[in-house]
């Protein structure tokens, strides 16, 4: 009796190994799938449709630790994605579509507190970033377009007031530009255009009085 639970738990193994990274007669990839590192621990496992990815795929470090999650749907076109330090905390969220980042993606420092928010569309940032500090306050929002930084561009101090605002036309400065000091009084108001500094910058000191005034004259050329 003990011969015949071997001989089927032996027969059950082979029968399971032999259904893993299948392809079938027209070469597709079938069932589940798993691959390995040359050190033999598991590079990823998952499965597959037709050669469509199917359901969870998970991804592992060299030193066997969960590095990606990806849940596909959409007929495999679509994947919400988990990223994880070795200690298991999160690192990173976010959607893929057609294997291009798209929607919105968070990202977390090994304490599990949002440092980044990015919008994407089609693989390009698009609409609004944020980065924070490592403490959990906002540190900077940006608009961008297709990839390109464009619209209002602020940074903030720790305690929230405002640091620097300016404006971003397709990735050059353009427009006013203010800097404040901590205690959230006027240090600099200037103009650019086009990434260079034009006309008059003033420059005050802690107690809002005008200090300097630098004319920059624009290039004729």
């Amino acid at each position: 009796m003990y011969q015949l639970f071997i001989f089927f738990f032996l027969l059950s193994i082979t029968v399971f190994s032999q259904n893993v990274n299948q392809l079938d007669s027209e070469g597709l990839r079938q069932g589940k799938w798993k691959k390995s590192y040359e050190n033999g621990s598991i590079r990823y496992e998952g499965f597959f449709k037709d050669d469509i990815p199917v359901g969870i795929f998970t991804y592992y470090y060299p030193s066997s630790e969960v590095s990606i999650e990806k849940e596909f749907f959409h007929s495999g076109s679509a994947a919400a994605a988990h990223f994880f330090y070795k200690s298991g905390a999160l690192k990173a969220s976010g959607l893929y579509v057609n294997e291009l980042k798209d929607s919105t993606w968070n990202y977390f420092n090994p304490d599990s507190i949002l440092i980044g928010i990015e919008q994407y569309k089609e693989g390009n940032l698009h609409g609004i970033s944020k980065t924070f500090y490592d403490t959990g306050e906002i540190y900077e929002v940006k608009r961008w377009k297709e990839g390109v930084e464009h619209g209002e561009w602020k940074q903030f101090y720790v305690d929230g007031s405002l640091k620097m605002k300016c404006f971003l036309l397709n990735g050059k400065r353009d427009g006013i530009f203010l800097f404040h000091y901590p205690n959230g009084k006027l240090n600099i108001k200037g103009d650019y255009e086009s990434d260079e500094k034009i006309g008059n910058w003033m420059y005050y000191n802690e107690d809002s009085k005008l200090d300097t005034v630098i004319n920059f004259l624009r290039d004729s050329l």
